[in-house]
């Protein structure tokens, strides 16, 4: 069965190596798009039909599991829709996963929230804010780490003390806004529009990994995610959202290599 992977947003497909110490232990097994740097020049509906079909040409045969982690998982689920409708067999992995907004008042309690409601409510100024954002990454990923994490809660708030951790999460933040602004941007705008109907229009079956410590994702989304369109939800107590996927990644993969 062939992985593809939906890096979060900010993020990048070395996010990998933050679930995976020796890179070898995922090369070869997993596809992951880089989004922040491919086609920047369409619009995101363009782009994902781009996407899917890129992934429909490189894997032609065979069942496809697509793995969306946080902002991740709505790119998942409109490559899911589209690989649907060209009859191809798909189970799709959620982690930490960002549920449609009409799904429920969720802004309020997420990390990031204002973020996301500038970008539902203002777009020019949201993004305004990501031409800063871009800058920021550039002369001074330290600092954004530092704001990101700045409410990290559960088992993240151990990994955002650690070192290399630091390091990786501060190559992907220069990786995502500054070199990939664009396409950073337009992932956002469309998540913040995406309607709850596109998630319950997908008849793949979804597992969903959320931890009950998110707050960058609460568990109140992947609630409200089951509620929509029926999945299997797995809980972990204790973690949050990287170290959900930590946990996740390595037992979708051993899943992927049994069947």
């Amino acid at each position: 069965m062939t992985v593809v992977y939906f890096h979060g947003q900010p993020g990048s497909p070395a996010e990998l190596d933050l679930v995976f110490a020796d890179p070898r232990e995922h090369q070869g097994r997993v596809h992951a798009p880089d989004r922040a740097t491919d086609r920047p020049d369409l619009p995101l509906a363009a782009y994902l039909d781009h996407l899917a079909a890129d992934i429909g040409q490189r894997f032609p045969e065979g069942p496809l599991r697509l793995v969306g982690f946080s902002l991740g998982s709505f790119v998942a689920v409109e490559i899911g829709l589209r690989l649907e409708a060209l009859g191809r067999n798909l189970s799709l992995d959620l982690v930490s996963a960002a549920a449609p907004l009409d799904c429920g008042d969720f802004l309020p309690d997420m990390a990031g929230g204002a973020v996301f409601a500038l970008a539902r409510n203002q777009p020019a100024l949201f993004s305004a804010l990501t031409s800063v954002q871009g800058g920021l990454s550039r002369v001074a990923p330290g600092l954004l780490f530092a704001q990101i994490f700045a409410g990290a809660a559960g088992a993240d708030a151990h990994l955002a003390r650690d070192p290399a951790f630091q390091a990786r999460v501060r190559g992907m933040i220069a990786h995502s806004p500054a070199r990939g602004a664009r396409a950073y941007r337009r992932e956002i705008l469309g998540y913040v529009a995406q309607p709850a109907q596109r998630l319950a229009g997908l008849r793949a079956p979804i597992t969903l990994w959320q931890g009950d410590d998110d707050t960058w994702t609460p568990p109140a989304m992947a609630e409200a995610i089951v509620a929509v369109r029926p999945a299997t939800l797995r809980r972990f107590p204790g973690l949050s959202h990287y170290s959900t996927l930590q946990a996740a990644l390595p037992q979708i993969l051993a899943g992927a290599a049994s069947t």
